[in-house]
């Protein structure tokens, strides 16, 4: 027992699972503007790009609220400010350092106790483990191949799976993209997890077999390999992906600002190298988002859904992102969002609203979503945005990663039957 426990020791100290930043002492701050100058107050925040204002959840309405990280520097000055406007605020995450350091060590444990396994589906991976994972899952499962879509500018490869019984038989295909926000680390163990339902429950699960034979699926379990290396090396909060910028301070663009559609709107996205959304220099300036674009086109006409899979929040999404008009289809849209919806919810009685991106969320700019939906033709095309609703966050622990994603997996299901 003694040499057990000293060895998992060694393993949980060694155990480099994230983070240089330290997040000790900042907090997330939820307010709800109800007035105009409220409102622009929080723009006018969200303009001034900072490293100690994070909106986890930006301004876009009234009576909507936003989530803020606070650097514990700018504590007083926040509070004093929301107090002294009069404005609806509490404390959302007391203390956000640790919160990261319970997930370290949680991730710590599982790996200690569960080294030798393929991949633990209860735990969150690195990006070299999931590939791993994948590529033995395709020399494994004779329904599995892998494709590499693209390479990023840090080397990592782009990683497509796709769960095929006849790769020749061109048959529509159901499209997923997850993790291209790099600190969403729920939505690659979510897709992770679809994909080990899948290929376990092909010939044994009647619902999945006959989905298998129906449909071609395709998965890009991390669309930003580089910035999701990131968030495991140094910075677990960190967003974009890590191109060099016109700003020598500040890397990354924003991978789902960076698409053709709606690009450069003056709303939901930004033109500032150090902003969280920054867009980019251009459409599809990023590997990434070239990448995408390319898979994309590979299966044209084929694609029968496109799953742009987030967090956080608890909404299905319909375009539009970067406009607040509703598409010709939206009837359509939100017959399958609703019934996506139920199916997911009467799992565990999670609770999800759903509706089109702008006006259920926010304002966002140059999305996949949009670029699936107009750029390609592509009907059902949706955002999900996973657990929670900002208890956690962006930094969900690994116990809710099965629940999470046996009530998605759920939904998609049902979604995918009514299309």
């Amino acid at each position: 027992m003694k040499i057990f426990f000293a060895v998992f020791c060694i393993l949980l100290l060694s155990l480099s699972v994230s983070a240089n930043v330290d997040y000790s002492g900042h907090v997330v701050i939820r307010a709800i503007p109800e007035t105009k100058d409220q409102l622009e107050l929080f723009n006018d925040w969200f303009s001034q790009t900072s490293s100690f204002l994070d909106f986890w959840f930006p301004p876009s309405k009234v009576n909507k609220f936003v989530d803020i990280r606070v650097h514990p520097e700018w504590y007083n000055y926040v509070i004093e400010t929301l107090t002294r406007m009069d404005i609806n605020h509490k404390i959302h995450v007391a203390n956000i350092g640790e919160l990261v350091r319970q997930e370290q060590e949680i991730i710590a444990l599982r790996r200690a106790l569960y080294r030798g396994k393929a991949i633990d589906l209860e735990n969150y991976h690195t990006y070299e483990e999931v590939m791993a994972y994948l590529a033995d899952l395709a020399n494994t499962n004779p329904i599995v191949s892998t494709k590499v879509g693209g390479t990023t500018a840090e080397g990592r490869e782009i990683v497509q799976l796709i769960i095929s019984t006849d790769l020749s038989a061109n048959k529509p295909v159901e499209f997923f993209e997850c993790n291209v926000h790099a600190r969403e680390w729920i939505t690659a163990a979510t897709c992770i997890w679809i994909i080990d339902q899948i290929t376990t429950g092909y010939g044994s699960d009647p619902e999945i077999t006959d989905l298998v034979d129906k449909y071609d699926w395709k998965f890009v379990p991390i669309a930003n390999p580089d910035g999701y290396a990131y968030t495991w090396s140094d910075d677990r909060l960190w967003r974009k992906n890590r191109v060099l910028t016109s700003n020598d301070t500040c890397r990354g663009v924003d991978i789902n600002r960076n698409f053709p559609v709606g690009f450069g709107s003056p709303d939901g996205g930004s033109d500032s190298p150090c902003s969280t959304t920054y867009r980019g220099e251009g459409p599809l300036s990023e590997l990434e988002s070239n990448t995408i674009k390319d898979l994309i086109f590979a299966d044209r006409g084929r694609i029968r859904s496109a799953i742009s899979v987030h967090s956080y929040d608890q909404q299905w999404l319909s375009p539009y992102g970067y406009s607040t008009a509703y598409p010709l289809e939206y009837a359509e849209m939100y017959r399958v969002m609703e019934i996506g919806v139920n199916a997911l919810t009467a799992t565990y009685g999670t609770q999800y609203t759903y509706g089109s991106f702008a006006n259920a969320l926010y304002l966002g700019s140059g999305v996949t979503t949009d670029y699936y939906y107009e750029g390609e033709g592509i009907l059902h095309s949706y955002t999900i945005e996973l657990r929670d609703l900002g208890t956690y966050g962006f930094v969900l622990p690994p116990d809710q990663i099965v629940p999470t994603a046996t009530e998605t997996w759920n939904g998609i299901k049902a979604f995918v039957n009514a299309i």
